[in-house]
């Protein structure tokens, strides 16, 4: 493929994404994705036979993007440190919030999405969310052999820890700036903090 054809395909794909994070798959026109892109309804079809095709297209290689540089890569070489688990937990919540928040528009679409297309939706649970589940249970059982943590379900925590920082993420994104936390770091500390030692109150 040519290298002015590389562009265009990259243009659609870009215009795709900001218009179906704004207005969801179904509500978008390939007009105004062809508008958007700056380029002719027409040329769209020269890359893509249908609209689904771009979605898939989207969907596919920022699926197989993430699995690999956003998820295995990142989480093992933070997962796999010398440092205190408390900063190994710090490290990883926050790498995931700025992953995660970086990245916001393209992980909306493809959230959206998988709601109600059973191959996206496959597609994200085989190569998203359960290499995230095993490397994080791996994490937790290591930790439970060295005496650091409890012998809890992995699974379950894995999946309290990461709804936490989703939770925070939500926040950031969706609440008023007056409802917002002030200090990411501090609350990232405070969810690392609670995982570690948990809320009950210690009496001397």
């Amino acid at each position: 493929m040519k290298k002015d054809d590389i562009t265009t395909e990259e243009k659609i794909i870009n215009a795709s994404i900001e218009l179906f994070s704004e207005k969801g798959f179904d509500s978008t026109k390939t007009s105004e994705i062809a508008k958007n892109a700056g380029i002719a309804e027409g040329t769209i079809f020269r890359y893509f036979k249908t609209k689904k095709d771009i979605l898939m297209s989207i969907v596919t290689k920022a699926i197989q993007f993430f699995s690999e540089k956003f998820i295995v890569l990142p989480l093992n070489k933070i997962l796999h440190t010398e440092k205190p688990e408390e900063e190994i937990l710090f490290d990883l919540l926050k790498d995931r919030y700025e992953m995660i928040t970086k990245n916001f528009s393209i992980i909306k679409v493809i959230g959206t999405e998988a709601l109600t297309k059973e191959k996206i939706r496959e597609r994200l649970v085989e190569h998203v969310a359960i290499k995230t589940l095993e490397i994080g249970e791996e994490f937790y059982q290591k930790g439970v052999e060295k005496g650091i943590f409890r012998g809890l379900s992995p699974r379950t925590v894995v999946r309290s820890l990461f709804g936490s920082i989703m939770m925070l993420i939500a926040e950031q994104q969706f609440l008023p700036d007056d409802k917002k936390s002030k200090d990411v770091d501090k609350e990232i500390r405070m969810i690392v903090e609670i995982f570690m030692n948990g809320i009950k109150s210690r009496k001397e």
